[in-house]
């Protein structure tokens, strides 16, 4: 009986710290706050701390889409592939490279993301081109300027390629008029709450409908059970963020901005934050490693295809206007970021002991080579 005891009470610590975990993994908050002043998308990226760098992405440039398979292949693989020109240069916060983002925002105003989202797949389609999740992202900024358009365009769009044996995302997206969109592969098909459809503008690591249900339970929003918001936990972060954003206003004598950096802090800070001024193009962001906060105004930055291709490391311990510090891309930096991101951002020792590794290596180099000639 004791020895039984004793091996329950183990399953139950195991059980615990696979729940405390994820809990602190999986914890990533985006939001949108606006009225006629202003219009603010405010995102906690929680995981762990990253390296990964803040990049300007010029326009008018041809790009090839990246598989996850044409990343560890020895030989270009056979399969499908499409080309396309950026119409838009953007900002975007990259943690495995050129062309690889978590998020950014472009010239036009829209703003992506992309949170996780448990049991999300995309459903095999050998006759359309493959795209990694992270180049979706910058596919999405390249070609276009609102949410409609982001929407409109999902009929053609390439199939996601998540990372392998792991759980995909879901993404929100915004424009300079305040539209916003939760995108989301459920059973391999897309499913979109938009507009009428997403009356609440957060997103966080549950199926969209499923949080905003559960957040009416509370009585804030109508129903009778009281919402902590003194917890930093990841529990209710949807509805935490969906009271804090329904209850500024500019008479509490705090700017938008900074306001949004307090929401970010209150629901559960993330180790990389940004505050997405689309109204005004600039883009506010810090870090757990360069907690300064520091600025990009997309109005001054040079989008041209001719100009040099230039970045900051995103954990930089400048403050404020950080146009002046940006550096030139080189493959070799490029190179750098590419094998310190990859292990950060998928946990496969297996990968990285492999041949595969070598060829993702070598195959995003070359990538970025012809990228920056």
């Amino acid at each position: 009986m004791k020895k039984q005891v004793q091996v329950l009470l183990t399953v139950i610590f195991i059980i615990s710290l696979f729940c405390i975990k994820n809990n602190k993994a999986y914890s990533c908050s985006a939001f949108l706050m606006k009225s006629k002043d202003y219009c603010l998308v405010g995102f906690n990226e929680n995981w762990k701390t990253m390296p990964g760098i803040v990049v300007i992405n010029q326009r008018d440039i041809v790009k090839r889409n990246i598989s996850w398979n044409y990343l560890v292949s020895k030989n270009n693989p056979n399969e499908p592939e499409m080309q396309w020109t950026s119409k838009y240069g953007s900002v975007s916060f990259n943690l495995l490279g050129l062309d690889l983002p978590c998020y950014g925002l472009n010239e036009k105003g829209l703003f992506v993301v992309e949170l996780y989202l448990d049991k999300t797949f995309s459903v095999k389609d050998d006759l359309k081109p493959k795209m990694f999740w992270a180049q979706w992202i910058q596919f999405q900024l390249d070609n276009y300027k609102t949410v409609n358009e982001v929407i409109q365009g999902l009929n053609s769009s390439p199939v996601i390629d998540w990372w392998p044996n792991f759980s995909g995302s879901h993404f929100f997206v915004s424009d300079k008029e305040g539209n916003t969109a939760a995108i989301e592969l459920i059973d391999g098909k897309f499913s979109i709450s938009s507009g009428k459809t997403m009356p609440v503008p957060v997103l966080c690591n549950g199926k969209y409908q499923e949080e905003l249900k559960q957040m009416k339970n509370f009585k804030p929003f109508g129903g009778k059970e009281i919402l902590s918001l003194d917890s930093k936990s990841r529990k209710n972060r949807f509805s935490r963020a969906a009271y804090y954003i329904n209850n500024y206003s500019e008479t509490k004598n705090i700017k938008p901005v900074d306001y949004a950096f307090n929401v970010l802090d209150s629901i559960r800070a993330g180790q990389w934050q940004v505050v997405a001024d689309v109204k005004n193009s600039v883009v506010y962001f810090r870090s757990d490693q360069g907690k300064h906060v520091k600025s990009l105004d997309l109005s001054i930055c040079n989008f041209s295809k001719n100009n040099t291709i230039k970045f900051i490391d995103i954990n930089s311990n400048k403050q404020g206007d950080v146009f002046p510090f940006l550096d030139k891309l080189t493959v070799e930096i490029n190179d750098d970021y590419v094998i310190k991101g990859f292990p950060v951002g998928y946990k496969n020792p297996e990968l990285y002991n492999s041949e595969k590794y070598t060829y993702l290596k070598r195959n995003l180099h070359n990538y970025v080579l012809k990228r920056l000639q």
